[in-house]
């Protein structure tokens, strides 16, 4: 058991962080490679730059949808917040990161790290029971969206339970070792799932202006793919 914990916090997790970084570093440069793409071809290179800072700041501050639905954006509220600081900021953590970044790290006591995984995994099972049991939202699930965040529930549960060992359902070594294999599995999948998002919603709102910022004589290629290039407009 020692011996595949040691692998799972040592060379599996310093592989695992280094597809996750280069994942997401090249997701964040494909994107901000395009947002620049799009600008030089655009006729109207002005860009309103206060209205999309605001838009990007209610975007990821969902007060207006947390009026319209309280419970899941309460539950999605918890979820994002949990699933970054914990991982992040979680004396435990701090040593895994310290061990292959070795740069200053801000802790998080462990009294904070409990509370805000409770509260993440209740966040999780409400989305996760939303989408299977409304309706409407597990028409537009897929059996992978619903997989991600069960591993991701039993990723924050795991975490509690190796934190908590008199809690565990699981021997405590065990519990360790469930953990961190599945903390490897998430990082892996972050470049490679919807958990990218995390470093590319701050450019939807950028992106979503760019793209009414048209190439110059789009409207006469389009008359001309549609062949109503001699039709008044």
């Amino acid at each position: 058991m020692d011996t595949w914990i040691t692998l799972a916090r040592g060379p599996l997790f310093r592989l695992s962080l280094a597809v996750c970084l280069l994942g997401l570093a090249y997701h964040l440069g494909n994107t901000l490679a395009h947002i620049v793409r799009a600008h030089r071809r655009a006729a109207d290179k002005r860009i309103p730059r206060g209205e999309v800072v605001t838009a990007t700041l209610r975007w990821l501050l969902p007060v207006r949808l947390l009026r319209a639905n309280p419970l899941g954006s309460a539950a999605s509220l918890l979820f994002h917040v949990g699933i970054l600081l914990v991982p992040l900021f979680y004396v435990g953590h701090v040593r895994l990161w310290q061990s292959a970044l070795p740069l200053p790290w801000p802790v998080l006591a462990p009294g904070p790290s409990d509370v805000l995984s409770l509260l993440t995994a209740a966040g999780l099972l409400l989305l996760l029971a939303g989408r299977l049991l409304v309706a409407a939202s597990r028409q537009l699930t897929a059996l992978a969206d619903a997989l991600l965040l069960t591993v991701l529930l039993v990723l924050v549960l795991s975490g509690y339970w190796a934190a908590h060992p008199a809690a565990s359902p699981l021997a405590p070594r065990a519990m360790v070792l469930v953990h961190m294999l599945l903390g490897d599995l998430a990082l892996v999948l972050t470049p490679l799932s919807k958990i990218v998002h995390c470093v590319l919603t701050p450019l939807t709102q950028l992106v979503g202006e760019l793209g009414w910022h048209f190439p110059a004589a789009t409207g006469r290629h389009v008359a001309i793919a549609l062949g109503k290039e001699n039709e008044p407009v």
